[in-house]
């Protein structure tokens, strides 16, 4: 018999606690600039009103201002693009599978997805799959997290009974009649170890809208939609959690949120006083008023015409004006010196710091590669690449994933995925229903130096080409089998490949020889 490896071990005898006073840090004192510091702590209840304050804030900034409208965008075309495309990973030697068996299930298990994804996966029946990737990136970015409850549509003119149906967040809520039951959190019943048993989703009527008024919906006007269903999700909801014991999600455009505003009025206001400099608008006093003044028709007054004596009269040019003022008015020209000349470096600033609290470099949320050469342009889209690659993973393990595995449940009892026999598809579930998801093409910025690098790793075995190809966006299989095509044609057409030595310039050689 083995000897365990921990022989005796009493875990209930605590050692002695230690006696030893920490050293102190400034950052827990409260004196000089710290001395007004204090922190503002939530309760169940005010943090709930605080991320809907957050989630209106944040709309409100996508919808209305450019530059976080710019840093959503970017975002999601970076990480969703035109979707993540999905490859069955069935480890067939680990199933005592051939690979032959394991390649024809593959094919089935791809086929029945893309038939899903293309005509069954909305519930609204509006968008494909990669497009409900796409608005769910949008939606983790913006709000913070996403709500996606997969239903069973009972049609005998669809392919698939499964579908997903959209939720947005503020309407899973805690109602009112439950706000005193504390195992109830910003609308999740939870159980003793924290992990979700079930949501509360208000269904307001047309009247009601996503404010305040769904403080008024009673309880029967919410659902219970609960976490799991058996073996299935319930509820599909995803957030990058940044703390411990956090239930909801928060905008990536919360930490900024303030420069984003402040930026944004900024912006608007130098607008408006330069578009008010450069009418270059004239104001003319006269010691008579009746005297050297066009025709009265030609005059329009800024105040009651009644009282003509106390009225600017002036006249409109395109673009700016001629102002006529009264006895004892004095000219002003004004000045056109806006914006100044710190104004490009700041609002440059600016836009770095926003770009940092949701980690893209500058480049990235201005569009703007003026001032970047080769490495530089490199080393910022590699930096934003890992990000990318971040909320890439956070999509495929807690949305695209599970859609997979549901859907190869569903293609499995409508038989369209023939397992080997004896196979028991529920007890295997977890190895029958794996995948690799693979990203959107990221493109190059040097094409000939990077595509040269990736052709060095390969050859001396650092990388493989299935990476390299899926890095690419693409299919190594698919790849292969397409040049084995395009090959066998160029062969049966005499189309050597250029590199080939034989064909430098046959017609050339022949020419010199003569």
């Amino acid at each position: 018999m083995a000897t365990p490896l921990i022989e005796k071990l009493d875990l209930t005898k605590p050692a002695p606690a230690a006696e030893v006073g920490g050293v102190s840090r400034s950052a827990g004192s409260f004196s000089g600039a710290l001395s007004n510091w204090f922190v503002h702590k939530l309760n169940r209840l005010s943090e709930s009103r605080e991320r809907e304050v957050t989630v209106d804030r944040a709309d409100a900034l996508f919808n209305n201002d450019p530059h976080a409208s710019s840093v959503i965008d970017s975002m999601a075309t970076n990480i969703v693009g035109t979707g993540l495309m999905p490859q069955s990973a069935i480890p067939f030697q680990a199933l005592g599978w051939d690979p032959e068996t394991a390649k024809q299930l593959r094919d089935q298990q791809e086929l029945a997805f893309s038939l899903w994804a293309a005509h069954c996966a909305d519930a609204r029946e509006r968008m494909p799959f990669w497009m409900m990737q796409l608005l769910t990136i949008y939606c983790l970015l913006n709000h913070g997290e996403y709500f996606r409850q997969p239903i069973m549509i009972d049609d005998n003119s669809r392919l698939f009974s499964l579908a997903l149906q959209s939720i947005h967040p503020l309407r899973v809520r805690t109602p009112d009649a439950k706000k005193e039951d504390k195992r109830i959190r910003d609308g999740i019943r939870m159980n003793t170890l924290g992990a979700p048993v079930e949501y509360f989703v208000a269904n307001p009527d047309g009247s009601n809208t996503f404010s305040n008024s769904f403080s008024s919906l009673p309880l029967s006007k919410y659902s219970r939609i609960p976490a799991k269903v058996a073996h299935r999700p319930g509820m599909l909801h995803g957030f990058v959690a940044k703390s411990d014991e956090q239930i909801r999600g928060v905008s990536v455009l919360a930490p900024a949120m303030p420069f984003f505003r402040n930026l944004s009025d900024y912006l608007d206001y130098e607008l408006i006083g330069a578009m008010a400099a450069a009418s270059f608008s004239v104001f003319i006093a006269t010691e008579n008023k009746y005297e050297a003044l066009p025709p009265p028709s030609s005059f329009r007054r800024s105040s009651n015409d009644d009282d003509a004596d106390r009225s600017t009269q002036y006249r409109e040019f395109a673009p700016g004006g001629v102002y006529y003022g009264n006895e004892n008015e004095k000219p002003h020209i004004l000045k056109s010196d806006r914006p100044s000349d710190t104004f490009a470096p700041f609002v440059e600033r600016l836009l770095r710091a926003v770009g940092a609290s949701v980690g893209m470099p500058y480049e990235v949320i201005a569009k703007d590669f003026s001032k970047t050469n080769y490495s530089s342009a490199r080393a910022a889209l590699l930096e934003a690449g890992r990000v990318f690659l971040g909320y890439q993973q956070y999509l495929i393990d807690g949305f695209c994933q599970p859609s997979w595995a549901m859907v190869q449940e569903e293609a499995y009892l409508r038989g369209m995925v023939t397992y080997p026999k004896g196979t028991d598809f529920y007890a295997l579930r977890h190895l029958l229903t794996m995948c690799r998801w693979i990203p959107p093409r990221r493109g190059h910025v040097d094409p000939k130096k990077e595509i040269e690098a990736m052709i060095l790793a390969k050859d001396n075995n650092i990388r493989t080409l299935a990476r390299i190809i899926a890095e690419d966006g693409g299919d190594w299989e698919e790849t292969l089998k397409q040049r084995g095509a395009e090959r066998r044609m160029e062969s049966e057409e005499g189309i050597v490949p250029a590199k080939d030595p034989a064909a430098a310039r046959p017609d050339d050689e022949e020419g010199e020889s003569t």
